[in-house]
């Protein structure tokens, strides 16, 4: 028997894919498996745990929270942006009150402590020290106890995937190895394979984490707990653990990986570069033979692709038939797109939303980055997926070394004259990943102080430093993208989460 716990904080709309598939490769070999869902339910006790209020924000927010609550989960507040957003802003507001606010900053995405960094093994180390202090420990000592309490397992597992979750999963860590003295601890996820991928991680964390993973974690948790040689990659998720009432979506919505890693596996900006993560794909129409018997199972609304992007083999096989299940997801500028017919399909049966990854409106950034983007490709591909009734999230990186304002600006007149074909942007500052091919040449900093700090900052080749970008985002790019009111604005906090919905 073992439990998977998926700590606080990451964004509360949908559970959590990779304790799914953990969970479903376990139950598969006969081995007994718990999941919680601890970061929703952590934040829903954090929310519902405020009695008091500390202004008219508050005082409004908390004298509706029943509702503020129920009308996230209702389609109709979909169809107002405005209102959606006083209602989000109003139940962050009570969270953000659940705890001091004068050392812990937390919302429905993120968390920190002013006294304890997630990059550095110390302040984690501490933090599992003095879990006590943590603002989850009432939800650990109330909740949690009691679930864990109930089951005879050996080994409990903790999967950190965001560094949002990093202070919160070592006290969560350290609660357990004092009130559960008999269970061992296993840690994985994605942000453990990323400090475990560092060429000079030195396990600090071993007096405390019994066994720590790296990478997918079906295998070698099959093997901790007995079953040896199994080879098996992929899995159908098991959702049976969702408490559905929870999540803050207008219906329920499942993540679903078809491959692992990227198929394409080339753009020198990736951090993924730096680590190793074979890619693995199955046959498309497995695929969705896997994806039927989960919608089968669980009865979806809206089906995320988790994938780092979809293969064009799988949309093919997505858009000759009708699933039953609206879905979204990740996917690159293909050839595919740049027929009409080929999006009118993909609407037809349930593609609801692609996100995309421009990064840049400079077709020679673009070449050097080796994102193998063609503009041209990208322009009609925007302009057949509107066409076709699909919403467009186009993600944007400025600042890596080979853009320069000129080259930004290009991006900017990219986006002006694609303005009726995009409905969504994300505008991101480039972070150079710490062990990068390309970190090599050029003159670094850290950008983080912490032994497990994953990027640095560099002195940028053009001049192009991160002040300047900023600046060119906040006073040029935003004002003129966003002038005419075509692209829309983010959800707050859930971002392309819940962009789809609107």
């Amino acid at each position: 028997m073992m439990i998977l716990i998926f700590p606080p904080v990451a964004k509360p709309c949908e559970p959590p894919a990779g304790v799914a598939l953990l969970s479903a490769a376990l139950k598969e070999q006969g081995i007994g498996c718990c999941v919680v869902d601890a970061n929703v339910e952590g934040l829903m006790y954090l929310i519902h745990s405020v009695k008091e209020p500390i202004d008219s924000w508050s005082q409004r927010a908390l004298k509706n929270r029943d509702k503020i609550i129920g009308d996230l989960k209702d389609p109709a507040l979909y169809k107002n942006m405005d209102r959606y957003h006083q209602r989000v802003y109003d139940l962050n507001k009570l969270l953000s009150i659940s705890v001091d606010s004068k050392r812990f900053r937390i919302t429905l995405s993120d968390y920190s402590d002013n006294k304890l960094s997630s990059v550095n093994s110390k302040d984690l180390l501490k933090s599992a020290e003095i879990y006590h202090e943590n603002p989850f420990y009432p939800y650990f000592e109330k909740e949690l106890k009691p679930q864990i309490s109930s089951m005879d397992s050996e080994f409990i597992g903790i999967s950190l995937c965001y560094l949002n979750q990093a202070l919160v999963s070592f006290a969560l860590a350290g609660w357990i190895k004092d009130n559960f003295k008999d269970k061992k601890l296993v840690m994985g996820g994605g942000l453990i394979s990323s400090w475990m991928s560092r060429p000079d991680f030195d396990d600090p964390f071993k007096d405390l984490i019994d066994v720590m993973i790296k990478g997918e974690g079906e295998q070698p948790l099959l093997e901790l707990m007995g079953k040896k040689n199994i080879e098996k990659r992929h899995y159908v998720p098991d959702y049976d653990f969702i408490k559905q009432d929870l999540y803050l979506s207008p219906g329920k919505i499942l993540p679903f990986r078809a491959t692992i890693g990227c198929y394409w596996s080339k753009c020198r900006f990736c951090p993924e570069k730096a680590e190793t993560r074979p890619y693995s794909s199955q046959r498309a129409t497995k695929v969705l033979d896997d994806v039927k018997n989960m919608a089968k199972a669980y009865q979806p609304d809206v089906i995320h692709f988790i994938d780092n992007a979809v293969t064009p083999a799988f949309m093919k096989t997505l858009s000759q038939e009708d699933s039953g299940f609206k879905w979204y997801g990740f996917v690159r500028f293909e050839k595919e797109f740049l027929s009409a017919s080929f999006c009118r399909d993909l609407k037809k049966n349930g593609c609801e939303m692609l996100k995309l990854g421009l990064e840049s409106g400079d077709q020679g950034v673009l070449d050097q980055m080796n994102k193998g983007t063609d503009l041209d490709m990208v322009s009609a591909t925007l302009k057949n997926l509107h066409g076709a009734g699909i919403l467009t999230f186009v993600y944007l990186l400025f600042g890596t070394s080979f853009e320069d304002e000129k080259a930004a600006f290009k991006t900017l007149e990219f986006v002006e004259a694609h303005k009726d074909y995009i409905n969504y942007l994300n505008m991101a500052v480039f972070n150079l990943p710490k062990f990068s091919d390309d970190a090599l040449d050029l003159d670094t900093q850290e950008f983080y102080h912490g032994d497990l700090s994953l990027y640095l900052n560099f002195n940028h080749p053009h001049g192009w430093d991160r002040r300047k970008v900023k600046n060119f985002l906040d006073k040029t790019f935003k004002k003129r993208a966003f002038s005419n009111g075509k692209i829309k604005r983010n959800p707050a906090f859930f971002s392309s989460n819940h962009a789809m919905f609107f």
